[in-house]
């Protein structure tokens, strides 16, 4: 790999500029590629670059391209001398198995204006391919491709040039974020954005219906993989949904505000605020913002319509989501409810589902030592549920009580097609003699998803943060 240019571009080689003179060079096939070949054809390996010989693939693979940020431009170029009127080009994204994780593209070399019997350059731009294929996305997604040329042909070498993007703006899913992708778990506990029912205030509030409320989101233009590079411009897109574990792109959101021509300095760390005029009704939200620049900062992972939100957040670091809400109980309000929903990301069909309470940092006391917390089902899920997992008991019709201050699971929940069940989730202290203190509890979704519909995983979930005080 060589570097070049005031863009950083990376420049990745197989095989030497020697119009295929001997000895021949090696490649570099993923073990998932020589898996597709072993598969897929009748001698296995990959021919190395030179090679002239006939009935042989030939595949090479580039990995880490993602090492200097997200990527923003690719172009490739390639030595190929024709031995066959059906040979081909293509670029793939194999896995591990020898399974494809993502679309490819691929041609003849005669259409690419090799002939039979000749030698020839390809240079294609990843951008925008023959038929109109733009592979930036997914190199993104990937960080790795596959080159093919089958099966009569030989490859002198191979060039791949790789643009990064200069501008790396994100905000971060949680305090350790440091925009890497893909993020660690907790994915929805964004520290960059806040709501404030006054403006200017300190922390984060939960919204107030009837008034003006105001978003605030902290984009930062520190790009965790890229040198500091230019100003950022794009657009802030804000979006609430209800409060719950799992949500579908972008069906699921309702839009707050935007702010078009957000600009943000070379290494500036900036905080943007949009009203919220629009709160639809007392009860609980779930924020998600969006930084959009197509050209300049590309999404890592395309957001398809219909696709699950938390995968979304994890791959892409333009993305913040914030599921937090407020819990502040005394002797004067002992009790506070809380609605979480339950979402299928399963359109066509039923699917198993978990609930758990989880204790995020359990080196400090847990809440269940000065109060209870409460889990009221909906009919239909109560009605379903085989009263499977740990840590509650059943304390009246379709209500359990968490009993271990480690945290609880209820297994077995079965979720309706493309449905969504209303859990209530309430709050009661207990001692409020003691000093006050602050307590953390998550209530997190397991479920299956589009991209890996039977697998139960975690979904998404709400962190309730919990003052307790004598009054």
């Amino acid at each position: 790999m060589a570097w070049s240019g005031t863009a950083q571009a990376q420049t990745y080689q197989s095989g030497i500029v020697d119009n295929y003179v001997l000895p021949t060079e090696p490649v570099s096939p993923s073990a998932g590629m020589l898996a597709y070949i072993a598969a897929n054809y009748t001698y296995p390996g990959s021919r190395p670059h030179d090679d002239t010989s006939t009935d042989r693939w030939f595949a090479t693979t580039f990995t880490g391209l993602r090492r200097n940020g997200n990527i923003c431009g690719a172009t490739l170029r390639m030595g190929v001398r024709n031995g066959d009127s059906n040979d081909s080009v293509g670029l793939l994204f194999m896995g591990p198995t020898g399974t494809q994780l993502a679309t490819g593209w691929g041609d003849s070399l005669i259409n690419r204006g090799i002939g039979v019997g000749a030698s020839g350059t390809i240079s294609l731009n990843l951008a925008a391919l023959p038929g109109g294929a733009n592979l930036i996305p997914t190199l993104n997604a990937q960080g790795f491709v596959d080159v093919i040329v089958q099966d009569d042909s030989a490859v002198d070498y191979v060039t791949l040039t790789i643009t990064p993007c200069r501008v790396d703006v994100y905000s971060k899913d949680n305090p350790s974020d440091v925009g890497l992708t893909p993020t660690v778990d907790p994915i929805w506990v964004s520290p960059d954005i806040r709501v404030c029912t006054t403006f200017g205030c300190v922390g984060h509030q939960n919204p107030e219906y009837g008034q003006t409320n105001w978003v605030y989101v902290t984009l930062r233009n520190n790009g965790p993989l890229a040198p500091v590079g230019n100003p950022a411009t794009g657009s802030l897109f804000v979006y609430y949904t209800g409060s719950g574990g799992a949500a579908v792109w972008p069906t699921d959101w309702a839009l707050i505000g935007s702010i078009s021509s957000v600009s943000v300095a070379a290494g500036a760390t900036q905080e943007f605020f949009v009203p919220w005029t629009t709160v639809p009704a007392p009860g609980h939200y779930c924020l998600l913002s969006r930084w959009v620049a197509p050209l300049t900062d590309p999404m890592t992972l395309t957001e398809t319509f219909g696709s699950n939100t938390l995968n979304n957040t994890r791959w892409n670091n333009n993305l913040a989501w914030k599921n937090v809400n407020v819990v502040n109980l005394s002797p004067f309000a002992p009790l506070q409810h809380f609605n979480f929903r339950l979402r299928n990301l399963l359109a066509q069909r039923e699917g198993p589902a978990a609930l758990e309470v989880r204790i995020p940092n359990r080196t400090a006391p847990s809440f269940l030592k000065r109060g209870q917390l409460m889990l009221t089902l909906p009919q239909e899920l109560w009605d379903t549920w085989q009263r499977q997992g740990t840590g509650f008991e059943i304390v009246a019709e379709r209500t359990v009580r968490i009993v271990n201050p480690d945290g609880a699971r209820l297994d077995g929940l079965r979720l309706k097609a493309d449905g969504a069940h209303e859990v209530d989730v309430s709050f009661m202290a207990q001692d409020a003699s003691a000093d006050q203190e602050r307590f953390e509890v998550d209530l997190v979704q397991h479920s299956g998803s589009p991209e890996k519909p039977d697998e139960i995983a975690e979904s998404g979930g709400v962190r309730f943060d919990i003052t307790l005080s004598k009054q």
